[in-house]
């Protein structure tokens, strides 16, 4: 073993420094400057010392696993010892080491990891902790694991080392442990010195005058050069800074200088660029090509610069490009992987932007990011430090010298800025922390917060890992495996998961997936071939798992061929764009955690999918197999559930948001159609993690192209944004059983469900935020008793709503029974608060049934051995209930079911009535219910009079709704309407609708003489006057005001048809009848009968049709039409239908009447407005009948109407005839009006022979003869004559004409109306009386016009205006 120190090496010249300190104190700081020789030196300083002997060794950690293994090698080599003997190393599942190693080279991990096994680190006399700047969280526990164990073994020695360490804070916190000085030995000088140039963004160039393509600077050594150097202002004062400086634009010009400072010196020339990411190296790498131009892309160029990226994702040749020999100058452009772990070979100048991606975790979001902040005083120094080695360097910082003393002068521990939950398992496993304060009380030298070590053990918790007992935190089972596996602890916690709940082979497959995981992806993607590779890669990619995806690959590679040899291997990883190393290194881990399983004894099985693809698809040409082909076929949710386990933290919801209009207002075209595209695509990549965060699925993940509803994801990193990387698409329900008691279930709408005989409610079971259940139905008798048994009682029993049967269960019908007896008796009293109610028989329940009867099944069970002792326990007696002990009871003979009444055709009708009891409902009140066949014999002024139990209300109703200037005349209302209601019952004893369903009460006798029921305002205002002498008129209560009376006062009237029976309507309602279909409702029963005037004439017809038909063939006209007529199942008047019965007696063959017809008669009556000559003939029959029969309409019955028609059988052709002259006399005058309005005439006519043909078409027209009433026939003549004279007159004064019209409209109006009115009015006696008057009116225009246009002509009686308006009214 040789013991050998490079002379040029600083840390050679205080080798005897640093062995004193070490043999003097127990701990040595050593602090000195990159390159300085501290890692390879001092290991042998204190082997020479006489450390590691006597069975014990001297252990020096590394943070890399690279890094131990090559710090092992140099020092055997330059010790001269085989490496594994006196010098070895120790990596994560690697250790190549013996009985005879004094020095042993480790991880951090792996001492980390023997502290469990060995608490006092027996092993060890001597630790070294290299690189302690990097304050890594294993560092951090190692320091302060050792700072309590150092007072126990005073024979063990502490080095601690490191570049840019703050020795003044860890010698303060070794001192007051161990109660000594500590010594801090710096190892000064370098090789060759650095020189350091500020140049902020926007300032002029430091090192030169003028840089091709960039503004002017000074050079070293100018009087300007350090004031520009120093501070960003312009050298005359004014700040010269140009704000259009980008940062990839400043890094371009600085290697420019740099370039162009190197011309002038000989040697290494090599310029490395500090970047904080990816994207920025994309950047700085664009901005150098542009500006260099063919310099960058041909290498043949004497004069060429290479330049050389350096980042993780790059593949292994491209990244050991950078150690590789090359004859140009080259720029090699990093991350701050460069500042420490790596040394880049043949750099003399550094381009330092400043910035760097600094992880930390987020406190609210729980997850971790990766900002871009400013690096601190001592990476700066690092990053100049790594120019410093070879020549005299030059550091262009891209930031002010103000900017660099305002930093913190070094960066903050990853201790204080990430998750500290694996942490915090280590100190769980090694006993030195119970509770979260023994975390922080322990021995760090910068501790962290309390918020910080809680959320460690939160993940401890989410993992299963740690367990509370007697107030403080131990670990469970799962803990104790999960300290002992050498991988994240989330990764472990999958691989417990998979033993414990899958198959042997799905815990192998999860291996192979947990392996993946903790390694660099192994899938390359060259610049140069990058679609080549995505399409390769794309073969076994799985659309939606990240994890399946990597056992695509690992089966195509390892298994579905047979495993590969070295050779084939590379030839694999050659064709399918992977890393050799990698998939080594993969290879390796799996084998290597495949032992750990075996030493857990866990049942461990081969990662063989389920199915592969074909044969012939895996032999096919790599150009002809299609993305996804190569994909297998795996246990899915075995492998999914138990990385789930690991993963319960980092699951996402997608969260769809449409894209608004609003979003591209500022687009057009194309650019707008791109981004609405882009934004649509985005909008399904959004999901909703846990606590909150919002994150996306990381493009390169083949499972961003499906965007499942669900995903898992094994990180979550912020950078532009907050991205999920590996992910898998889940059934959130797995993770319920893997959550337990971290999930939280909220309850919503409890109801009672009558099928399940029990309350429910909806649940959602939510994790972190998450709802992973939904709508999950369960018994809610298990959350809150209490409430289930007072939906039992109140919708179940009270309600009725139970659909299971059970022993002895009659009780709940028959006290339904009598709540829907007291509930139909207080709608028609409108009496509620007397009457027994749902609350009434709740108490009832209440009293009785225990309070641990929450369900049917717990009733039931109950009830079956209570009823043997208490039969009647159950059985609601009204008359107990207290109360309604006292009050008065109120007759339901006053609301009777039915409404007993007579039709128009005389016929009795019952009409059902029912009865609602609810303000808000507009039926509220009485009910009629009015079959659609009877509709039409129905009068409405009987059903003003209401029930009997409400004829007193409604009085008092009526008296409340006048106007105050009458309604001062009844005070005191109720005195008043008392005396009313006598007065009314004196006079009417039997009121509306009472009676029995055969015999109802008839109606007094009107004016007239007929039976007919006066309407109640009328009768109210004849009391009013009777009794208080009120100045009211009848029409007072009619209209607006009966109108305003409460609703209940007013009765509904639903007109229903009867179904058949068999018919199955689905919106009719049964009764015992058959079923019935409500067509409508509504307050105005002359209303309904006009909206369905059609359906109940239709149905009033369908009624009395067979016997009209019958009668009809025995020659009964009367009895005929009198059933047609009260029934209401025709328009068509009584008179008509009997004149035309004897018509059908007395009617002529057509060719006898036309006979008798001279040649110039038969030629005028030719002209009639006749199709033929036979409904010529048939026409003037039919108005002979009715000049012969005028008074048909009072005809008894058949017998009268025989004996009238045989007394004018013997004039009944002469009668024909002499209507024929009638007819040709009207036809002549026609001819002479038509041809009078037929010429030409002056515009001031025109209006006037308008109105006139208008009006000698209502005259003349088809059908006209039989249609005309046998009087106003005759006159028809004289009515177009008077056309005539006004034509005549009209031509010499316009002006009177046109006055005269005016008049003349304003009676058409009023007959007009007259006419609508009465044919909007149903069938039925009163529309044969409207119609009546109608005609009356419409022959009373007729003489109208003639006293006005042809008053020489006369009319029969007196006519005006005032007379027409008279004959209306």
């Amino acid at each position: 073993m040789k013991f050998e120190y490079p002379s040029e090496l600083p840390v050679s010249a205080a080798r005897s420094d640093i062995a004193e300190a070490v043999r003097s104190s127990q701990v040595v700081i050593v602090s000195g400057q990159t390159g300085s020789g501290k890692t390879t030196q001092l290991p042998k300083i204190l082997l020479e010392l006489g450390r590691g002997s006597h069975g014990r060794q001297i252990v020096h950690t590394q943070p890399r696993r690279l890094a131990a293994r090559t710090v092992a090698e140099r020092i055997a080599s330059e010790m001269g010892v085989t490496l594994g003997e006196e010098i070895g190393y120790q990596v994560r599942f690697t250790d190549e080491s013996s009985p005879k190693t004094r020095l042993r080279v480790v991880t951090d991990g792996i001492l980390l990891a023997q502290i469990q096994r060995d608490p006092k680190l027996m092993q060890y006399d001597t630790i070294i902790i290299d690189e302690a700047h990097e304050r890594s969280l294993n560092i951090d526990f190692l320091l302060g694991y050792l700072t309590a164990l150092l007072p126990k073994r005073r024979d063990l020695k502490l080095v601690i080392t490191s570049a840019t360490i703050d020795s003044v804070k860890f010698q303060e916190h070794f001192e007051h442990a161990l109660h000594t000085k500590v010594p801090v030995i710096e190892v000064s000088g370098r090789t060759y010195p650095v020189q350091i140039v500020y140049e902020p963004l926007g300032t002029a160039p430091a090192l030169m005058r003028s840089v091709p393509g960039f503004e002017t600077g000074a050079m070293p050594g100018d009087a300007d050069y350090e004031a520009l150097s120093a501070a960003p202002d312009g050298r005359d004062g004014r700040d010269s800074r140009d704000t259009n400086v980008d940062m990839p634009t400043a890094v371009a010009r600085a290697c420019a200088e740099l370039v162009i400072h190197s011309t002038h010196d000989r040697g290494p020339r090599d310029i490395l660029v500090f970047a904080s990411g990816e994207r920025d190296i994309h950047d700085f790498e664009n901005a150098l090509r542009r500006h260099y131009g063919p310099r960058a892309a041909d290498m043949r160029r004497p004069d060429a610069i290479e330049i050389v990226p350096l980042f993780a994702r790059l593949s292994s040749k491209e990244q050991h490009k950078v150690f590789e020999p090359h004859t140009h100058q080259r720029i090699v452009i990093a991350t701050n992987v460069a500042e420490t772990s790596l040394t880049v070979p043949g750099i003399r100048y550094v381009v330092d932007p400043g910035t760097a991606r600094i992880s930390r975790y987020s406190k609210t979001a729980k997850v971790q990011r990766l900002p871009i902040e400013p690096i601190s005083q001592a990476s700066a120094n690092q990053r100049s430090g790594r120019c410093g080695r070879i020549a005299d360097g030059i550091a262009i910082r891209l930031y002010s010298r103000e900017d660099f003393e305002t930093r913190p002068e070094f960066t903050e521990p990853e201790i204080l800025r990430t998750s500290l939950g694996a942490v915090v398992l280590h100190m769980l496993s090694v006993g030195v922390a119970r509770t979260a304060k023994d975390v922080t009380d322990f021995g760090f030298i910068d501790p962290p917060d309390m918020k910080a070590v809680s959320d460690g053990f939160n993940e401890l918790t989410e993992l299963k890992a740690v367990a509370r007992k007697h107030g403080e935190v131990v670990l469970t089972h799962t803990g104790r495996l999960l300290a002992r596996i050498p991988i994240d602890v989330r990764l472990g916690r999958m691989v417990i998961e998979a033993a414990k709940s899958t198959t042997p082979n799905t815990l192998a497959a999860v291996l192979v997936v947990v392996a993946f995981l903790s390694l660099q992806d192994p899938r390359e993607r060259p610049d140069e071939n990058r679609e080549e590779a995505d399409r390769i890669h794309n073969r076994y990619a799985d659309p939606t798992s990240d994890f399946l995806t990597a056992l695509n690959l690992w089966d195509r590679v390892f298994q579905a061929d047979g495993e590969p040899s070295n050779s084939a291997l590379r030839r694999i990883c050659k064709t399918e764009y992977l890393s050799w190393l990698r998939m080594r290194q993969w290879k390796d881990l799996v084998a290597q955690l495949r032992e750990m399983c075996q030493e857990f004894k866990f049942k461990l099985g081969e990662p063989i999918p389920v199915s592969r693809p074909p044969l012939e698809i895996r032999q096919l040409p790599l150009n002809q197999q299609a993305a996804h082909s190569l994909c297998c076929s795996w246990d899915a949710q075995g492998i999914h559930t138990s990385m789930l386990s690991g993963l319960l933290s980092m699951m996402g919801m997608q969260v769809t948001r449409e894209p608004k209009a609003s979003d591209f207002a500022g687009l057009k075209g194309a650019a707008r159609a791109r981004a609405m595209k882009r934004a649509q695509k985005m909008a399904k990549n959004d999901y909703q993690g846990a606590r909150g965060t919002h994150f996306a699925l990381f493009p390169a993940s083949a499972v961003a192209k499906s965007t499942p509803q669900w995903v898992m994801s094994t990180e979550l990193v912020e950078t532009s944004r907050l991205w999920a990387r590996y992910s898998a698409q889940i059934d959130p329900a797995w993770a319920e059983p893997l959550a337990g008691a971290l999930t939280r279930t909220t309850y919503a709408d409890p109801h009672w469900s009558g099928s399940r005989g029990s309350a429910v409610a909806s649940a959602k079971v939510l994790l972190y935020g998450l709802p992973i259940v939904q709508d999950r139905t369960v018994q809610w008798g298990r959350i809150n008793p209490l409430e289930a048994r007072d939906f039992l009682i109140r919708q179940g029993l009270v309600e009725g709503d139970i659909q299971q049967r059970f022993s002895y269960d009659d009780f709940v019908t028959r006290n339904r029974d009598i709540l829907e007896d007291a509930a139909d008796d207080a709608s028609r009293t409108r009496q509620v608060a007397q009457t027994v109610g749902d609350e009434d028989l709740f108490d009832f329940y209440n009293v009785i049934i225990p309070n641990t009867v929450t369900s049917v099944a717990d009733l039931a069970k109950w009830w079956k051995t209570k009823h043997d002792e208490q039969p009647d326990l159950l059985d609601f007696d009204p008359d107990k209930v207290e109360r309604l002990a006292g009050s008065d009871s109120v007759s339901l003979d006053d609301y009777p079911d039915h409404w007993h009444t007579l039709g128009t055709d005389g016929s009795p009708i019952d009409l059902r009535l029912s009865y609602i009891y609810d303000p808000h409902d507009p039926n509220d009140g009485v009910t009629v219910h009015v079959p659609l066949k009877a509709l039409s014999r129905l009068t409405p002024e009987q059903f003003s009079w209401n029930v009997p139990g409400l004829l007193d209300e409604l009085i008092v109703g009526m008296i409340k709704s006048l106007p105050k200037t009458l309604r001062v005349q009844f005070v005191p209302a109720p005195d008043t309407a008392r005396k009313i209601r006598a007065w009314i019952d004196k006079r009417y004893p039997d009121l509306p609708g009472s009676g029995s369903q055969q015999k109802p009460d008839i109606a007094p006798e009107n004016e007239d003489g007929m039976a007919a029921w006066p309407d109640l305002p009328h009768v109210f205002t004849q009391a009013a006057i009777s009794i208080v002498g009120a100045q009211i008129h009848p029409e007072v209560l009619t209209g607006e005001l009966w109108n305003k009376l409460a609703p209940y006062l007013r009765m509904t009237f639903a007109v229903e048809q009867q179904l058949p029976p068999n018919r199955k309507n689905q919106h009719g309602r049964r009764h015992a009848r058959g079923p019935v279909k409500t067509l409508g409702t509504g307050k105005s029963l002359v209303e309904l009968k006009r909206r369905f005037a059609e359906q109940a004439k239709a149905s009033a017809r369908h009624m009395v049709e067979k016997q009209a038909r019958n009668a009809g063939d025995q020659g009964k006209f009367v009895e005929q039409a009198n059933l047609l007529n009260k029934a209401g199942a025709t328009t068509e008047a009584r008179a008509t239908m009997l004149w035309q019965g004897a018509l059908d007696t007395l009617r002529l063959p057509g060719e006898r009447i036309s006979s008798r017809w001279l040649g110039t008669e038969a030629l005028m009556l030719a002209s009639a407005p006749y199709k033929s000559t036979k409904e010529l003939t048939e026409d003037l029959q039919l108005a002979a009948v009715k000049q012969l029969l005028p008074n048909i309409d009072q005809l008894p019955d058949d017998e009268a109407l025989a004996d009238a028609v045989l007394d004018v059988r013997e004039v009944y052709e002469d009668t024909v005839y002499a209507v024929a002259h009638d007819v040709i006399a009207i036809l002549k005058r026609y001819a002479e009006v038509d041809k009078a309005v037929s010429g030409k005439a002056d515009l001031p006519l025109l209006s006037v022979l308008q109105s006139i043909r208008e009006h000698i078409a209502t005259l003349v027209y088809p059908g006209f003869i039989g249609k005309t009433p046998p009087d106003a026939l005759p006159s028809i003549e004289r009515y177009l004559h008077a056309d005539l004279l006004r034509l005549t007159k009209a031509k010499n004064d316009k002006n009177r004409d046109v006055r005269w019209a005016w008049e003349a409209d304003e009676a058409k109006q009023l007959a007009d109306n007259t006419m609508a009115k009465a044919q909007r009015e149903p069938a039925g006696p009163r529309h044969e009386t409207l119609m009546k008057q109608a005609e009356t009116v419409r022959w009373m225009l007729e003489e109208f016009y003639v006293s006005l246009w042809a008053q020489e002509l006369g009319t029969p009686k007196p006519i005006s205006l005032q007379r027409i308006k008279k004959a209306i009214a």
